[in-house]
């Protein structure tokens, strides 16, 4: 599931247009206010959460939990493809409909990026992940995310927080 040639990234300004793009290795000459991001939501059949750690090997945020599958908008590629590619690759997770439920800019919220959020209810049990980006697969609750991110917030990854607490206010999960 890993990726092994080289990505590029579109460089956008404050309207979430494209202005430019970068090689993936350039991303820290930037903002991440000039990148486009996804995240999913992924629910099972008992209403839990599923809840990646980010594995010790990662450059940022290492052994942080994260949302279920998240990742860079490419270069060429729109938000939903994204989506589409980025689950295929950290969850192996294809023929499924993405339900779009969030946009967040960092210039109109407390985002650091501009993102779109989508949920997956999935009815099969998670087998195969990307092992190298991902040290293991949690399932919890609303009620355990929300102790933890109160309790120890260092614990997630950036922006976990503000898109949860978006999901939780709208009744999405």
């Amino acid at each position: 599931m890993k990726k092994d040639s080289v990505e590029f990234f579109d460089i956008v300004n404050e309207a979430d247009e494209i202005i430019g793009k970068i090689r993936e290795n350039e991303q820290n000459t930037v903002k991440p206010s000039q990148l486009r991001f996804i995240n999913i939501i992924v629910i099972n059949n008992d209403n839990m959460i599923v809840v990646p750690k980010r594995s010790s090997n990662r450059k940022l945020f290492p052994n942080c939990y994260d949302f279920s599958v998240g990742g860079h908008v490419n270069s060429g590629e729109n938000y939903e493809e994204a989506a589409y590619r980025e689950l295929k690759e950290e969850l192996g997770i294809e023929n499924v409909e993405l339900q779009e439920v969030a946009y967040f800019s960092p210039y109109n919220s407390d985002s650091n990026t501009f993102q779109k959020v989508y949920l997956l209810r999935y009815t099969s049990e998670i087998r195969e992940f990307d092992r190298d980006g991902i040290e293991k697969i949690y399932y919890k609750s609303k009620k355990e995310i929300k102790e933890l991110m109160n309790e120890e917030p260092n614990l997630f990854k950036t922006d976990y927080s503000v898109v949860m607490k978006y999901l939780f206010d709208k009744n999405y999960l």
